[in-house]
């Protein structure tokens, strides 16, 4: 083990299995293909996931079958503690860590990503909220000779846009449960636009002054406008953008986790932490159950 390693205890692998069986069938294992629970056991895979036979569809399938653990060459132990590890290390850390490739536990990374985004659909109703936060986030993992972090934009200040190193992400908050959604931008020319697309027609929206909420309340999807011109006040009754605020010191806090996140992937890095404010007492079993056949 080398020195930037860090000795990994990794849970019993029959441990693992036993809770991934209990949030995807319950007490009764059923057929993943028909759902019935005419099954029997028929032996192990090379991976140790217990294999079934569905009498009623007459199909195999197994503990991993349609998982985000399916595809990858990992034990599920590891898989595990990289689900885990991912909410505040870096994965050439992980990586090191399990004495694993790279490249190999960054695909298994951005798969739990990518599917984050898709497991709790999201739309707005009621009051709710919308802001804006620029990230510094450039062509990290590619290399780029002729140009220097302060030539690409990494250090500017203000408001940015994607092509500059420095995205806008528009930030989405129902009032009534505090659920967040995070959409990277290239700009933010049809951010109206974007916001409105998630509104069932109820929405009163609270924004701050940027031009860009201008005559949202016309757009299909929102109902209502209240701005705050944050020059003059940052509240005004509930016209407020504060719990906007409140995600922004998460997202600024969990990024620095990972010293850099290239812009490419921000978008999966967002959608992964939205599921953990979402969800924070259940978005590990969530991926768990996670069907990824659809």
């Amino acid at each position: 083990m080398d020195k930037q390693s860090a000795q990994v205890f990794l849970p019993p692998r029959e441990r693992c299995f036993e809770r991934l069986r209990l949030a995807r069938f319950g007490e009764t294992v059923t057929c993943v293909h028909c759902e019935s629970d005419e099954v029997v056991k028929r032996g192990t895979t090379g991976k140790d996931a217990q294999q079934y036979w569905c009498k009623n569809c007459e199909t195999y399938f197994n503990d991993l079958t349609d998982t985000i653990f399916g595809q990858h060459r990992f034990a599920l132990e590891e898989m595990f503690d990289i689900v885990k590890e991912m909410r505040s290390e870096p994965t050439a850390q992980i990586a090191r860590d399990l004495g694993r490739d790279y490249e190999a536990v960054l695909n298994f990374v951005h798969e739990v990503q990518d599917v984050s985004g898709d497991i709790d659909e999201f739309d707005l109703y009621d009051v709710c909220e919308a802001d804006e936060i620029y990230v510094t986030a450039g062509e990290k993992g590619l290399e780029d000779e002729e140009s220097s972090p302060r030539q690409r934009g990494l250090f500017k200040k203000g408001r940015g846009d994607f092509q500059g190193d420095k995205p806008p992400v528009l930030t989405l908050v129902r009032r009534d449960d505090g659920r967040v959604r995070f959409l990277v931008c290239k700009d933010l020319q049809d951010a109206d636009e974007d916001i409105a697309e998630y509104g069932d027609g109820s929405v009163i929206l609270c924004t701050d002054g940027y031009g860009i909420y201008d005559d949202i309340e016309e757009l299909e999807g929102v109902d209502g406008h209240l701005a705050v011109t944050h020059s003059d006040t940052y509240v005004i009754g509930d016209a407020h953008t504060n719990t906007c605020e409140n995600r922004h010191s998460f997202l600024r806090q969990w990024l620095a986790k990972f010293r850099g996140v290239s812009k490419h992937h921000l978008q999966k890095y967002l959608d992964f932490l939205a599921l953990k404010l979402n969800s924070p007492g259940n978005w590990f079993e969530k991926l768990l159950c996670y069907n990824v056949s659809g």
